[in-house]
């Protein structure tokens, strides 16, 4: 199982750090896949050229990130992101009383598009994108409009412009999970702005509110353990559904 980084050169940086940022690379690019055991300490010391005690700091730095877990019997297994772990850590919308909205789909689109100036940003030379529109619901009534690009040559093995068909819907309810089973793609970290809008007659239509009707949109870029970019999704929240929801920390 070879790390396919080359090996860890002298520098400024600690051991671990080297060796765990490499081990997040084997996890982003799939080498690494979610429910994968990994060799023992001393298999991997060996294999990164580095002491065990460096190994076992980078193993934990990576558990402490969510990316890994240790259990006595089981060894060190690549994490896998549940359905109920992604719309906790990620669905923010709340009702007034606090309680999470749990979103199901109402209908769903999937198709190819092409890239924007927004998508080029984020994946220079991608030509064709993976894109789903999807509007959710809660309790009953329409909740969100959502629209998802994911880079074609991240789900196509790595390659801009490599093979990848289009698959038959409808997708899981929550689409973190099923992008790791299925592409190997992990989402880990995210970044969100938050504006409020009209909707146009497209999004009034879609969500079956008048246009002009209060909004909240939602802007996610999604990054997988690497920090490379992996998502770009707009959403759209009727503003008299829910709340959103985020709990800040020192």
């Amino acid at each position: 199982m070879a790390n396919g980084e080359g090996s860890m050169k002298l520098a400024a940086e600690p051991l671990y750090r080297q060796a765990a940022d490499l081990m997040i690379r084997n996890i982003a690019s799939g080498i690494w896949a979610p429910g994968m055991r990994l060799p023992n300490e001393f298999d991997l010391a060996e294999e990164f050229g580095v002491s065990q005690g460096t190994i076992r700091k980078a193993l934990g730095a990576l558990e402490a990130r969510g990316l890994l877990t240790r259990a006595p019997g089981r060894g060190t297994v690549v994490a896998r992101t549940t359905e109920e772990e992604a719309l906790f850590a990620f669905f923010r919308m709340r009702d007034d009383k606090g309680r999470m909205l749990v979103p199901e789909p109402l209908s769903e689109t999937l198709a190819f598009s092409t890239p924007t100036e927004a998508d080029h940003a984020l994946w220079p030379g991608e030509e064709r994108l993976f894109h789903i529109r999807r509007v959710r619901q809660a309790r009953g009534a329409p909740l969100a409009l959502e629209l998802i690009w994911l880079p074609v040559g991240r789900l196509a093995g790595g390659s801009p412009g490599g093979a990848f068909t289009l698959p038959e819907g409808p997708l899981p309810n929550s689409l973190y999970p099923y992008f790791q089973d299925r592409f190997g793609l992990s989402i880990t970290a995210m970044d969100e702005a938050l504006a409020a809008v009209c909707a146009t007659s497209e999004q009034a239509q879609a969500l079956g509110v008048a246009a002009a009707t209060p909004l909240l949109e939602v802007r996610r870029t999604s990054f997988d353990p690497a920090g490379d970019p992996v998502e770009r999704r707009l959403s759209y929240y009727l503003t008299d559904a829910g709340r959103y929801a985020v709990s800040l920390s020192r």
